[in-house]
């Protein structure tokens, strides 16, 4: 089972893992350490307010892939989510398209996301144009 754990956006394990994994450095949002049987395995961020939230930079690190934990780090995002009141997720990504349709998530037209997802930095400044855009209802 994975836990999360809420984290300063300054953790320096969060940062480290974000940047040797090409992702863009935390901003706003809430993040998380995903914890595998008391380990630390990876990271994610959940974004905004009320019904729909950005899922941010899920990561796993290097020596525990390929174990199928991304996939539960995943699910406990989406469960964090639902507890936060969200309806949908949505993400933007240029490297993990496949991942997150395996698991539900559909790619959607950029500009079909609501306001408060398009104010996201990350969905303004920091992704392309080319990201692709999915989401998924919880």
């Amino acid at each position: 089972m994975v836990v999360l754990h809420l984290l300063d956006a300054d953790d320096a394990g969060l940062i480290a893992s974000l940047r040797g994994a090409g992702l863009p450095e935390p901003g706003a949002g809430r993040y998380f350490s995903a914890d595998h049987y008391g380990a630390v395995i990876g990271y994610v961020g959940l974004e905004g307010e009320g019904r729909d939230l950005l899922l941010r930079s899920l990561v796993v690190l290097a020596d525990q892939k390929a174990r199928g934990l991304g996939s539960r780090v995943l699910a406990a995002a989406e469960t964090a989510g639902g507890d936060l009141g969200a309806a949908r997720l949505h993400l933007l990504t240029t490297t993990a398209e496949r991942f997150f349709t395996r698991h539900g998530f559909v790619v959607a037209d950029r500009g079909s996301a609501p306001p408060a997802i398009r104010r996201t930095r990350e969905f303004a400044d920091v992704c392309p144009a080319s990201a692709a855009y999915l989401t998924k209802d919880l």
